[in-house]
């Protein structure tokens, strides 16, 4: 007890001789001592902890990045094998193949050019496809795609080995690379050190097989540049001294972003290849690897539906050269912030009060409703937190507020959009079952007609467009839907229109006026007997805009009109444009205000009336 008085007397005394003290100079021994401590835990650990936190980071980067160039390599892959089965299965390449025997060189040649014509289109946004060849099973070459003057030759035995695997495998595409010394000079008499010839590359080959009887008619084989695949990859820096390459299951390099890794040759180092397997086995993605008396960090990823990985080795050099880099620059910040907090301490003794007296004005004018106001205070401390804390809460109200209005118009965007995508299919398919039936009677002249106004209406229903158009291109929107529906309805209908010319220029939400003509046709006019007659009427009235939608239709019973503008009155999603008449009014109370919307009037088999009222909105 004795003990704790004399302790708590001494901490009293301590007290009263720092308060003698002014708050500029106990500021800055405070600072100076709380530095000061970090700092040296720091630089005695900074090394080793930098060092592991960068091993693991470039760990975690080299695998996410093999993992990203193997997916890439691979939906390029896929795209080729893609493109290898439209043109195996071509009627030009299956004509070739099942009758080139029986063909003139003249027909050969003609059937040639229309390859390379296909294939120059398939391939124009993939220039490092250089090379299509087609092998009848008697080995006859066909150049179906590539220069004519610059030939692409494999040699025989190659060829040969190539084939045999193709014609094993029954179908599936054989991936194989390919350097200078597997093709045959393009001059004979050239030394060797001025070979021309196609030089490093990736073939993929199948064999075609007949549509009609399944045999085995023939060989493709397409050549790929390297660097289509290369260049994938070479522009990703994975440190210093690092390598990227793609090598297959027998130990080849198939593409490498460094000329001392030759491609077509094994990698110089078997056992690369075996620890990549087992560390596959194992589900590990990296591991370390010793290699010429140098340590190296070794990052890969299996591509999906063939034999090959694409592997990164980083040398340990690299790793810890950056490691010391680091630790020298904690160092050198610990001191900075050392430095910076002496400076500081004096400057905060003298910015307490001011940013207290700012903050309680601030308060009180946000009290009074105010919550714009906004403090400037970019310092670190207590007093600069809950100043910073205050203008991130006054900015999350205001943002609250505004976010109500915002997300619900998002909301109905959302729905808008979703709903346009929705192409109701017994709609479309009976457009195009009236083109089928005027062309089956070759009535030329309104096939264009009905054609023009269909793809119309299908462009405003993808969503092409703002969401708020003209009434002039609103009604051309209803002009086009009315002659789809008049072929359908075999003139069972007419419309009338009686627009003010003044109110065409003025702005309406978009597919406004379809879903109501729609239902008036389907709903309306559809189950009556006798002749339909639409009128569509616009004009000014009282500064809003009125356009009135009226049939002498079936009309709609009482119990129904009641609820037809509620969300569970209107369920109607077999329109055109999937909108119904509780969206349309929804829209344009949330686009204009709770005062505009649709107005519906009805008395069965007589008539049914819908007027919409929007503001004059240029």
């Amino acid at each position: 007890m004795n003990l704790h008085n004399l302790l708590s007397k001494q901490i009293l005394k301590l007290g009263k001789l720092f308060r003698n003290i002014k708050i500029q100079y106990r500021l800055l021994l405070l600072f100076f001592i709380l530095s000061l401590i970090p700092l040296l835990i720091t630089s005695i650990f900074s090394y080793k902890s930098s060092s592991d936190a960068i091993k693991e980071k470039i760990n975690t980067y080299s695998v996410q990045a093999m993992d990203q160039v193997g997916e890439n390599i691979q939906r390029d892959i896929q795209r080729l094998e893609n493109d290898s089965v439209d043109i195996e299965f071509s009627d030009i390449v299956q004509h070739i193949l099942l009758n080139y025997n029986n063909m003139s060189l003249w027909q050969i040649s003609k059937t040639q050019y229309d390859m390379k014509e296909m294939l120059a289109k398939k391939f124009s946004y993939l220039h490092d496809v250089s090379d299509v060849l087609l092998y009848t099973n008697n080995k006859d070459k066909i150049i179906a795609y590539g220069d004519y003057n610059f030939e692409f030759k494999l040699k025989k035995n190659f060829l040969d080995t190539y084939i045999s695997e193709l014609y094993k495998s029954a179908g599936r595409p054989i991936w194989t690379p390919i350097s200078k010394g597997d093709e045959e000079y393009q001059v004979n008499f050239a030394t060797e050190d001025a070979v021309l010839n196609k030089g490093n590359g990736v073939l993929i080959g199948r064999a075609v097989k007949s549509l009609n009887s399944g045999d085995i008619i023939g060989y493709l084989i397409i050549r790929i540049n390297e660097r289509y695949f290369s260049s994938i990859y070479k522009n990703l820096d994975i440190g210093q001294g690092g390598h990227i390459f793609i090598i297959n299951s027998k130990g080849t390099v198939v593409s490498s972003s460094k000329s001392d890794i030759e491609v077509s040759k094994p990698y110089k180092n078997n056992a690369l290849l075996t620890s990549v397997i087992e560390n596959q086995k194992q589900e590990n993605r990296s591991f370390d690897f010793k290699m010429d008396n140098h340590r190296f960090l070794v990052a890969f990823a299996p591509i999906e539906g063939t034999d090959w990985y694409v592997v990164s080795t980083i040398p340990y050099s690299y790793l810890n050269s950056e490691s010391k880099k680091i630790g020298i620059n904690i160092l050198l910040l610990s001191l900075a912030c050392l430095v910076l907090a002496v400076i500081l301490s004096y400057v905060f003794s003298r910015s307490i009060s001011m940013p207290l007296k700012k903050l309680i004005i601030s308060m009180n004018e946000a009290k009074k409703g105010n919550l714009s106001i906004s403090i400037k205070d970019d310092s670190k401390d207590e007093i600069g937190e809950v100043t910073q804390n205050f203008n991130i809460m006054l900015d999350k109200v205001k943002q609250l507020m505004d976010d109500v209005k915002y997300k619900e118009r998002q909301k109905r965007d959302a729905e808008l959009k979703a709903l346009q995508a929705q192409i109701n299919p017994h709609f479309l398919s009976n457009a195009l079952n009236t083109v089928k039936w005027l062309a089956g009677l070759q009535n030329a002249d309104n096939i264009e007609s009905i054609i023009t106004s269909l793809i119309n209406l299908l462009h405003a229903n993808m969503g092409k467009g703002n969401t708020l158009i003209s009434i002039r291109e609103e009604l051309e929107y209803i002009e086009d839907y009315v002659n789809l529906q008049e072929y359908r309805y075999f003139n069972k209908f007419k419309v009338n229109y009686e627009i003010e010319e003044r109110i065409l220029n003025y702005k309406i939400p978009k597919f406004t006026l379809q879903p109501i003509v729609e239902n008036s046709l389907i709903h309306g006019i559809g189950p009556m007997e006798g002749q339909g007659i639409v009128v569509i009427k616009g004009f000014m009235y009282d500064n809003t805009i009125k356009i009135t939608v009226t049939d002498n239709g079936v009309g709609i019973p009482e119990d129904k009109l009641a609820n037809i503008l509620t969300r569970e009155g209107n369920n109607d999603k077999s329109s055109f444009s999937g909108i119904g008449i509780f969206n349309v009014n929804e829209r344009i109370k949330m686009y204009f205000g709770e005062e505009y919307g649709l107005d519906i009037q009805s008395v069965e088999n007589l008539f049914t009336t819908v007027e919409i009222t929007i503001p004059i909105v240029m």
